[in-house]
């Protein structure tokens, strides 16, 4: 009770002692006693240590056990707030949009409860401690010692680890044993490690010593051989260098020693088998040829020095002199050789080899029952081990963030300071009260909730299916405190735009088919994620099944697998006039030479002869292909051209769609922090400019695809007027041709008398293929005649000078008509600057169309100054006016920032005093940034367009080039089959890796610059909460 009296005051944020630590409160005797029927735990905090807090600390205590009222004469009079405890949190239903509400709260913790309390909200992970001891070095921290023994526990665990995976030990999944205290751990831990290496320095003695056993025995074998006047030592052996008679040599020295002299000796051993060559010829050239090597391979046994596998050879020196001796024995050294006795009688050496076998046979049984008592030692711990890290690793998490505390000698109570999500309060509390109830001790722990100024940490909560996603945005930058988040986006737009950019049936089915894959045995393969690469892959599973499926889609749209069209929604309707084996439906239009063929609008029409330019009079029904590229595009000449036109057209399209989304992102987010200022003086014009330019460029595109060009003509080179197609015979005379719905208000005048009446606006009659002049249509009045002919059908002679719409009264030959051909939408944009206002009338889309863009001109240029200049007026003119009001002491008005002593350390305060240059500057930039980037940056969607078309053509190359042109054509079944698989090997290498890739990086692009920029701060520090969950192996 007397530490909880010394700690119910709400520790002012940035408050010191005397003596550098912070303090609850100065004197503890000013503090009531605690009411007998609540305990020591209350909810308030006295009089005086509230008026130290100062007038800028508001507080809210949150106590962990009953509440408690303090009495009327007990504390100042203030408003009455509601504990946190008491307020229901949240629900975070929107939390994917807005980052989670977060508060700052104080904890007063117990020192015996400290620990077990840290333990508990380890497991909970929803707070995130501030370093309190930011000014203090490891060294200087409070728990620093335990620090230092966990780490040196884990050193040891790590070294357990190693001798479990060199003796090839697993686990067999039995009971654990339980570590017990930190220390009692620690010292079985020390206990094992020490045992460990004096065996492991044991066996590494005992190996050493059979390694050169066994070299000896070696020698001693091969030697003897080769000093046997019976055996082989005078012929040559497999890697010897006899050079002359041994057995006379040996016979000489024989005969020598019968005298007392011995004028030959050897020296034997082991050598490298790669220093060999080397060796041979050093001895050589220091004995002067004066020696007899005797060498052969034993192969790869364990080098005594080195302690490592080595492929040794087994040698004898036979030399004459003791200064041949000590040059042999120094070479032989000097090579990494290793020499053995070698007696000189054959008994002797017979004697020596036994004993050897002996020794060896010993030095086997204790090297084996050293293993087997080393394999038993693990085998005992080899289950606890995990066990043991974990427990480890959270110990030392523990001990590192007990560092971050303050300690109050005097109270012996910790202070801390944690952001914590308002919607974890409640789990919070209670993970309190179970710490409180383990460690036993008898004060609850206290919590403060502090009203303050900083910038609260940012917290998304992700699922498995957005947090490859999110991961990919906070790559870039961490959303401010409740921005909106682009991720809730970019799950379908970023799969979106790689399927654009990556369209093909076949790649994309393979790609749908590996996310499929590891979204199926997700849980199988969650460990082998811990793989960089492969876990890239594996925590992005659901991205990739994503990609994988607008992969697919997008290239049913392309009518591509594989790069081959297909005929999955039947067969396609149209040809070209060329292809006169089948037939066509097809129809004549009018260009200058009167010629070319052009597909048919209709959907019912007679099929046509070209050979004799007529209809054969077989009715035959044509649609619109039901979805997709039609097929027959595939066998066209300017295929190319009409799929390059709708890419182009259509990333334009997505590019500005999505760029106008981010603008509007802005939008919501100064709705939620009531920012009016940036919703009409930034927001407003950003929206008004890039639509009255590039949303206007979008209608353009979608009224360029909605008009049926074929019925569209000029009228005098002064409007544009929509005519429906009929067709005549060959035979003006024979009436009616066959015609197109009925008109009523309208007639068809003959030239060569006779009225066919109740016509549409407009026939061609063809004869061969060439419009005849005769045929006259009545536009709207009587007299007005609008006639078509070769001469005036001429587009060079499309002028306004020679053609003008008061010259259609004075007669039939004052009237001229023309087909309209498809304007260029880039010719139209770029003369929307250069000629404002005027658009010809063969090059209009829609009707007013130069008036149009005058207007939208002119409010896409008051948008730019609107951009520019209100903000930071109106900032000017706010921050003057509060300084005129601003309180003595505060310079400028600018309110002085809660906890600033604090949070300057980490820099997520809260802002400055107001610089109107700096202010401007910054908006100038803005504004500059912003009007060209709508530029560049719809210029950059075109790489929608320019990797879908790179796609597609590499595609067509591997398939025409190796399946097609080798395969295929070469008639051979195995070229045919080499081919396929050369095929297969690009498509998944090239296609699959590299071009994907390039998609991948493209898209990243696309929404990191294009649209992020458009509204996303990236200002903010991501919340990272002391949890046991996300715990690494080396925390710190």
């Amino acid at each position: 009770s007397g530490l909880l009296r010394s700690c119910l005051s709400p520790l002012p944020l940035g408050r010191q002692s005397s003596r550098g630590d912070r303090f609850c409160c100065s004197n503890s005797r000013r503090h009531p006693k605690p009411s007998p029927t609540t305990g020591p735990l209350v909810s308030g905090a006295p009089a005086a240590a509230r008026r130290r807090g100062g007038k800028g600390d508001k507080d809210t205590v949150l106590e962990v056990g009953a509440p408690y009222d303090p009495k009327p004469g007990d504390y100042p009079i203030r408003p009455k707030r509601k504990a946190a405890s008491e307020k229901k949190p949240k629900p975070p239903p929107m939390s994917q949009f807005r980052s989670e509400e977060m508060n700052l709260v104080q904890l007063f913790i117990q020192n015996d409860a400290a620990h077990d309390t840290l333990h508990e909200l380890g497991e909970v992970g929803a707070l995130q401690f501030k370093d309190m001891n930011s000014d203090k070095s490891a060294f200087q921290r409070l728990f620093v010692q335990d620090v230092r023994k966990c780490d040196d526990m884990l050193r040891i665990l790590r070294f357990t680890d190693e001798m479990l995976l060199r003796e090839k030990i697993k686990s067999r999944q039995r009971g654990a044993t339980q570590p017990g205290s930190l220390q009692e751990l620690h010292d079985r831990l020390s206990d094992l490690e020490k045992e460990m290496k004096e065996h492991n320095s044991s066996s590494s003695l005992l190996l050493k010593q059979k390694s050169e056993l066994d070299e000896h025995q070696f020698v001693l074998k091969k030697a003897a051989q080769w000093m046997s006047h019976k055996g082989a030592i005078g012929a040559p052996t497999a890697g010897g260098d006899d050079t002359g008679d041994m057995a006379g040599l040996m016979d000489d020295a024989e005969g020598q020693n019968k005298q007392g002299r011995k004028m030959l000796g050897h020296i034997a051993g082991c050598i490298p088998f790669a220093n060999l060559k080397d060796f041979a010829l050093t001895l050589f050239r220091a004995t002067r040829g004066n020696m007899l090597l005797k060498h052969e391979e034993i192969g790869v046994i364990l080098d005594p020095s080195k302690s490592e596998m080595v492929q040794k050879s087994v040698f004898i020196v036979f030399f004459s002199g003791e200064r041949s001796k000590v040059k042999v024995d120094k070479i032989v050294d000097s090579y990494g050789g290793t020499k053995y006795a070698l007696p000189d009688s054959p008994q002797e050496q017979q004697a020596l080899l036994a004993s050897v076998d002996e020794r060896l046979r010993d030095l086997k049984i204790v090297i084996d029952k050293t293993d087997d008592y080393r394999r038993n030692k693990l085998e005992q711990v080899v289950e606890s081990v995990p066990f043991w890290t974990t427990h480890v690793q959270k110990e030392k998490a523990v001990y590192h963030t007990l560092n971050k505390f303050n300690y109050d000698v005097t109270h012996k109570c910790l202070i801390a300071e944690a952001w914590a999500p308002t919607a974890e309060m409640d789990q919070i509390r209670e993970a309190l009260r179970r710490g409180t109830a383990k460690s036993g001790a008898s004060v609850q722990t206290v919590v403060n909730v502090v009203d303050t100024r900083e910038t609260p940490p940012t917290f998304f909560r992700n699922t498995k299916y957005t947090r490859g996603t999110q991961s990919i945005v906070d790559a870039y930058g961490m959303a401010k405190y409740q921005e909106f988040n682009p991720a809730v986006f970019s799950v379908i737009t970023f799969p979106f735009l790689f399927g654009v950019m990556f369209g093909d049936i076949g790649h994309g089915f393979i790609m749908t088919l590996v996310g499929a894959l590891l979204c199926l045995f997700e849980k199988r393969l969650a460990s082998a994620a811990r793989d960089e690469m492969f876990g890239t892959l594996y925590h992005g599973r659901y991205n990739i099944l994503l990609m994988g499926l607008f992969a697919t889609y997008a290239g049913f749209i392309y009518n591509e697998l594989f790069s081959v069209p297909l005929e999955a929604f039947g067969k396609t309707a149209w040809c070209s006039g060329e292809m006169s084996d089948r037939s066509c439906i097809g129809m004549h239009g009018v260009d200058p030479s009167h010629q070319t063929q052009k597909w048919l609008r209709t959907n019912l029409d007679q099929a046509y002869d070209f050979k004799d330019m007529k209809s054969t009079g077989e009715e035959v029904t044509w649609e619109v292909y039901p979805f997709g590229t039609d097929p027959g595009f595939a066998h066209t000449g300017n295929k190319l051209n009409s799929v390059n036109s709708f890419k182009m057209k259509f990333a334009i399209i997505a590019g500005v769609a999505q760029m106008v989304m981010g603008v509007c992102c802005k939008l919501m987010n100064t709705l939620y922090f009531k920012d009016k200022i940036t919703m009409y003086f930034v927001f407003g014009p950003e929206i008004v400019f890039i639509n009255s330019i590039f949303g206007y460029l979008c209608i353009l595109i979608l009224s360029k695809w909605t008009t049926n060009w074929d019925a569209t003509y000029v009228l005098n080179n002064a409007e544009v007027v929509s005519i429906p197609q009929v067709y005549c015979d060959d035979t003006l005379s024979n009436a009616p041709c066959w015609t197109a719905p009925f008109v009523s208000d309208r007639s068809l005048v003959n030239p060569y008398g006779s009225q066919l009446a109740d016509l549409p606006a407009h026939m061609w009659c063809m004869s061969k293929g060439v419009a005849t002049a005769g045929c006259a249509v009545i536009k709207t009045a009587a007299g007005q005649l609008i006639v078509e002919s070769n001469t005036y059908g001429n587009r060079t002679l499309m002028d306004p000078d020679h053609y003008n719409s008061d010259t259609c009264a004075k007669g039939l030959a004052g009237c001229v008509l023309w087909k309209q051909s498809p304007p260029s939408l880039l010719d139209t944009l770029i003369k929307m600057f250069m000629e404002v206002g005027s658009v010809p009338v063969a090059n209009q889309v829609i009707p007013g169309q130069g008036g149009l863009q005058a207007f939208l001109l002119l409010v896409a240029f008051v948008s730019v100054p609107m951009l520019l200049l209100p903000k930071p007026l109106i900032l000017k003119r706010r921050h003057e006016s509060k300084a005129r009001f601003a309180p003595l002491g505060e310079p400028g008005g600018s309110p002085v920032q809660h906890g600033s002593d604090e949070s300057g350390d980490d820099g997520h305060g809260g802002a400055g005093g107001f610089d109107f240059s700096e202010v401007m500057v910054h908006q100038m930039i803005h504004t500059i940034e912003y009007v060209l980037g709508c530029i560049s940056n719809t210029a950059s969607y075109l790489r929608l367009w320019a990797l879908s078309l790179a796609h597609a053509q590499l595609s067509e190359v591997f398939w025409e080039k190796t399946v097609i042109g080798i395969g295929v054509e070469g008639g051979d079944p195995m070229l045919l089959f080499v081919c396929s698989f050369a095929w297969a090997c690009f498509t998944i290498g090239v296609l699959m890796g590299m071009e994907s890739l390039s998609a991948f990086l493209h898209a990243l692009r696309l929404h990191w610059v294009e649209f992020m920029n458009k509204f996303f701060d990236g200002s903010g520090y991501k919340f990272a909460p002391f949890s046991f969950e996300d715990m690494s192996d080396d925390v710190e």
